[in-house]
């Protein structure tokens, strides 16, 4: 029965926000998220609607824009006229600086990226720097407490990249409006990614994928794996994060042992999903959207690690920043010290904590060290290689705690829990407290520690499976979830961003 109360709960939920259609209150925990069955709901008649159009019709893409704006108000609320704004100065921007050489290109181009930036810094590290600067100088300046207009680290990237390619001479200037409003908006990768490069979007707005069965079969799967990862692992995990969250002092080594890698599994799943989910929705519309994410937790290093996880951030900050600083051009020191700056910056992408840039850092280091000691020639077992991927999965999990606690005593306490005061015997009593976390993470490990070539195995019968099979395979996988998760709805991690 549980199921079908949630359902009652939601669609309680879609009949009280019908009349305020356009009316919203910013509350940062009740934006539209995937998973929302007002969404899910809303997304079917939208399809029905989408599916009288031609494929390259220009009505099209004003139809998908005006979804996407909408998605994005029942995100941001008035903050779309600021996303707006944004896509309007960029796509002139990008016009004059095709226009001009020399000095006037360059500035440009630094004019256009300085305004972008803005929104970004004023939103997202106003009351950092306000809490920073009474410290330094014992000041007493007030913090604004600014709502953060959802997505707008994803769009200020996307963004940045448009601009820096068109200076570049990379990447001819978008020729209407349209074209370039659609890729920005989009509304599937607009709240958490992936991010995607106009070179590699804008293409295909003349040239969308053909509509066939092998694509929807691979859509469904997409996106029914992507609502399992999120609802019924990243969820549950996150449940016992937020516990030790909200009592850190109250919970014993082994607890926030567990925890550690609850949230490293909460993080993965939880993004992965969002991908997963985007990447589905994209392909029912004709769009491809690239991988984020390719078993990230079976690299054997951490080199590789950046390789698959955030793939199209690890990318950007890799071609927008690494490079350009020099890469691996200037010698190995500065390559190092390159490194260390472009996972710092990464760091405070993410968040205006100190928690954030120590995060940041330590990846840098780790990447540096990976240079430092590794050799082209030298030739890994397959020993060498699976210790190689259970030392990198760890050193990755145990910088997880920076990320996860905004405040760096509860990322200290924890780690003086788990390396200080670790009780094994503890175990028993555990497992008979939360035997499901314990059964969880098994069931993660074996998911994250799989290679990708088994996994395809697996896969491709399943994509190879009638049609008609697939609505009842929904159908199922949706009861179950109805039966399992909780009737809150958790809003990506990702999105927070």
């Amino acid at each position: 029965m549980s199921g079908f109360w949630n359902i009652d709960l939601e669609l309680d939920r879609i009949l009280s926000d019908l009349p305020l259609f356009f009316r919203y209150s910013l509350n940062p925990n009740e934006h539209w998220v995937f998973t929302q069955t007002s969404f899910l709901l809303v997304l079917s008649f939208f399809l029905v609607g989408y599916a009288f159009f031609k494929s390259t019709s220009r009505w099209k893409l004003a139809y998908l824009i005006g979804f996407s704006l909408f998605f994005y108000y029942k995100s941001s609320g008035p903050f779309l006229a600021l996303f707006i704004l944004v896509i309007l100065c960029d796509f002139l921007f990008a016009k004059w600086i095709d226009r001009h050489e020399g000095i006037k290109r360059k500035v440009l181009m630094l004019v256009s990226v300085s305004f972008s930036l803005s929104f970004l810094l004023y939103f997202k590290y106003t009351d950092f720097i306000i809490e920073n600067l009474n410290a330094v100088f014992l000041t007493s300046f007030s913090k604004q407490n600014l709502f953060l207009p959802i997505g707008i680290s994803f769009y200020t990237f996307q963004s940045l990249s448009y601009i820096l390619d068109v200076y570049r001479k990379e990447l001819a200037p978008s020729k209407d409006l349209l074209s370039y409003g659609f890729y920005m908006s989009f509304f599937p990768h607009l709240v958490a990614g992936p991010i995607v490069r106009a070179k590699d979007f804008l293409p295909q707005i003349t040239n969308p994928i053909p509509f066939t069965t092998i694509l929807l079969r691979e859509s469904i799967f997409r996106i029914t794996v992507g609502l399992i990862k999120k609802l019924i692992i990243a969820d549950y995990f996150g449940k016992y994060v937020n516990e030790l969250e909200k009592m850190p002092e109250g919970h014993s080594g082994f607890e926030h042992f567990v925890g550690m890698y609850s949230q490293a599994f909460q993080i993965y799943f939880d993004f992965s999903a969002y991908s997963d989910i985007a990447i589905g929705i994209a392909l029912v519309l004709g769009y491809r959207l690239k991988e984020n994410f390719n078993n990230p937790y079976f690299a054997s290093n951490i080199t590789s690690f950046w390789r698959r996880w955030h793939i199209s951030l690890s990318l950007w900050l890799r071609d927008y920043i690494y490079i350009p600083l020099g890469g691996n051009r200037k010698g190995k020191f500065l390559m190092y010290v390159f490194l260390l700056t472009t996972m710092l910056i990464g760091g405070f992408w993410h968040g205006p904590y100190w928690t954030m840039i120590l995060w940041g850092l330590g990846h840098g280091i780790l990447l540096a060290l990976h240079k430092m000691l590794s050799s082209k020639d030298a030739k890994t077992s397959l020993w060498s290689r699976g210790l190689g991927t259970l030392v990198t999965f760890h050193c990755v999990t145990f910088l997880w705690i920076f990320f996860n606690a905004n405040d760096l005593d509860v990322a200290l306490l924890s780690f003086r829990k788990i390396f200080l005061e670790m009780n094994f015997n503890e175990f028993t009593f555990f497992w008979r407290a939360r035997p499901e976390i314990i059964l969880l993470s098994i069931l993660a490990f074996f998911i994250v520690f799989i290679p990708m070539e088994i996994k395809q195995k697996v896969i491709n019968p399943i994509l190879c499976l009638p049609l008609y099979l697939w609505p009842i395979i929904l159908l199922v996988v949706l009861q179950a979830i109805l039966q399992l998760r909780d009737s809150t709805v958790v809003p990506f991690l990702y999105g927070g961003f």
